[in-house]
């Protein structure tokens, strides 16, 4: 599997963001049974997908659930050079399993 950074910035503010959030989690769910928020605006997903189509697939996903304008949104795939500090314990392992 390959895992995949996806930052997620809304157009919209307050509940309007929260519906675009709970949509692109939905839209994740279509394509992958892994992933972990870090962060607040950031996922982890584990697919065999590649980054260009799982742009067009959240994008799709979310306009779908009536959100056209997704705001930020990227996706980056990580590998064994990626770094990081600051992950929980079980987030470290989670990503180190899924890389």
């Amino acid at each position: 599997m390959t895992l995949h950074l996806v930052v997620h910035r809304p157009a919209a503010e307050g509940e309007a963001a929260e519906a675009e959030r709970a949509a692109l989690q939905e839209a994740v769910w279509e394509v992958a049974d892994s992933h972990w928020a870090p962060a607040e605006g950031a996922l982890l997903v584990s697919c065999d997908l590649s980054a260009a189509y799982l742009v067009s697939h959240f994008r799709g996903g979310m306009a779908r659930r009536g959100h056209k304008e997704p705001g930020l949104l990227m996706v980056v795939p990580m590998n064994a050079e990626s770094a990081w500090l600051g992950l929980p314990e079980d987030g470290e392992e989670w990503v180190r399993g899924a890389l």
